[in-house]
């Protein structure tokens, strides 16, 4: 509530009731002459005024950072830059993967392989995923493998120059 303009118009409805009262204290009777008719036109102006500073905001206590002279934002306070980007995918989620025992294709909503049956990795975390509502889906987040939040599993990488074990 903006207080000085909500006294502007209380003050504007008591000059209003003193134009409409002025002929009666005056003259000691009511007549209708041009002070009382402009009384009554300038008493909802006034209202008007009252409403419009009552709904406004008061420029001391306003929350924005000192945008009105705010006396409780602190000027030497430090900004804050942009969040950073957001972690990007690094695969497409409609791209088919080989499984990782068998080395056959599987599309992006199988969550079992064709062939061996076995359990596909999750791209994102490398958990196994599991089928929910025809969906290949993360088991520990329960979210489908493209939104999968997970940290991500370390798996142990075979040292370079190891042979396969179906030789």
């Amino acid at each position: 509530m903006n207080r000085s303009i909500a006294y502007v118009g209380v003050a504007v409805i008591v000059i209003g009731l003193g134009l409409v009262s002025f002929p009666i204290v005056v003259y000691g009777r009511e007549r209708f002459d041009f002070e009382q008719i402009a009384g009554f036109l300038v008493a909802p102006v006034g209202l008007v005024v009252v409403l419009l500073g009552a709904v406004a905001h008061n420029p001391d206590r306003t929350t924005v950072g000192g945008a009105f002279g705010n006396w409780d934002e602190n000027p030497r306070r430090p900004r804050t830059g942009p969040a950073p980007p957001a972690r990007r995918l690094g695969y497409s989620p409609l791209e088919p993967v080989n499984c990782r025992f068998c080395r056959t294709i599987i599309t992006h909503d199988l969550a079992n392989c064709p062939r061996c049956a076995r359990a596909r990795d999750c791209r994102s975390c490398g958990r196994p995923l599991g089928m929910v509502l025809d969906r290949a889906t993360c088991p520990t987040c329960a979210r489908p493998e493209a939104f999968c939040n997970c940290a991500r599993l370390a798996r142990p990488t075979p040292p370079v120059g190891a042979r396969s074990r179906r030789g």
